[in-house]
């Protein structure tokens, strides 16, 4: 619960900072970073939309409509009669690994193929030959 009282301090105090961005979308941004830097853990209760609406002096409209955002993106869900609650499930360090490793291969596959002369299209559409099963360069070429 501490982390949501955090969770919530911070967030009043962003929108009190007056910045022209619309609210809802700083709501949603929000707490799904919250979420992702750990500061809100998975399975934690968040406020009712009509809770947060009066701690942020906001519409409960608009928190309505940043809480389904977050639901429809995963990061949280409404279970009725019960709350809402972080549902976000962050991947594990060794998927987080298999990910930093992928990402390096591509930066990697990318700097050779310029080296020959290659665009990241040119190398797009090679990968894109391979999925169909047809040879990433034509024969005779």
């Amino acid at each position: 619960m501490e982390s949501t009282h955090r969770m919530l301090e911070e967030l009043a105090a962003r929108l009190a900072g007056g910045i022209a961005q619309p609210i809802t979308p700083r709501i949603v941004e929000h707490v799904w970073l919250s979420v992702v830097e750990g500061t809100l853990d998975t399975g934690a209760r968040l406020p009712t939309a009509r809770q947060l609406a009066v701690a942020l002096n906001v519409s409960p409209r608009t928190v309505g409509r940043a809480y389904r955002q977050l639901e429809e993106r995963g990061v949280i869900a409404t279970r009725p009669g019960e709350g809402t609650f972080v549902a976000l499930e962050l991947p594990s360090e060794e998927e987080r690994r298999r990910h930093r490793e992928f990402a390096a291969l591509c930066q990697e596959t990318v700097t050779r193929a310029d080296e020959l002369g290659f665009d990241v299209d040119d190398l797009i559409e090679a990968l894109s030959d391979l999925r169909e099963g047809e040879p990433a360069i034509p024969e005779g070429e």
